[in-house]
């Protein structure tokens, strides 16, 4: 695969890693209240290794979308998803499973928006533009 393939990829697997978490994080206080095998400790750790993930594909890919389309919102809309993972990362302790995972969701729905409008804007610099262009 050559570096200009990879590209869309880095967004659409970030769109799905990003997704994945959101829906991970709406559903874990869930799994919290109706299991008595997960003790509330269990969830430690986790938003570490979600945070590694996402943000190692956003930095990669909206770095290199950056380069084409310079699209303001998509920095906008991974800092201030970025910022919602590491405020629910670094709050953990002092806040209740209810608004970190609140804030884990809306950081993994914000990434998401991201990485589409990225993805979005990539294709669209390297097409001819129309009439029925988007933008």
């Amino acid at each position: 695969m050559t570096e200009s393939s990879l590209k869309p990829t880095a967004d659409k697997l970030g769109i799905f890693i990003s997704g994945l978490c959101a829906i991970h994080c709406a559903m874990w206080p869930f799994l919290l209240s109706v299991s008595v095998i997960l003790p509330d400790w269990a969830h430690i750790g986790h938003g570490w290794f979600w945070f590694t993930v996402i943000a190692a594909l956003a930095v990669w890919s909206i770095a290199h979308g950056w380069k084409q389309h310079r699209d303001r919102r998509v920095f906008f809309y991974a800092s201030f998803g970025l910022g919602c993972l590491i405020l629910a990362i670094v709050t953990e302790a002092w806040t209740g499973i209810w608004l970190e995972s609140a804030l884990y969701v809306i950081g993994g729905c914000l990434m998401v928006a991201a990485h589409w409008r990225n993805h979005r804007r990539c294709r669209c610099v390297e097409h001819v533009h129309t009439a029925g262009c988007e933008h």
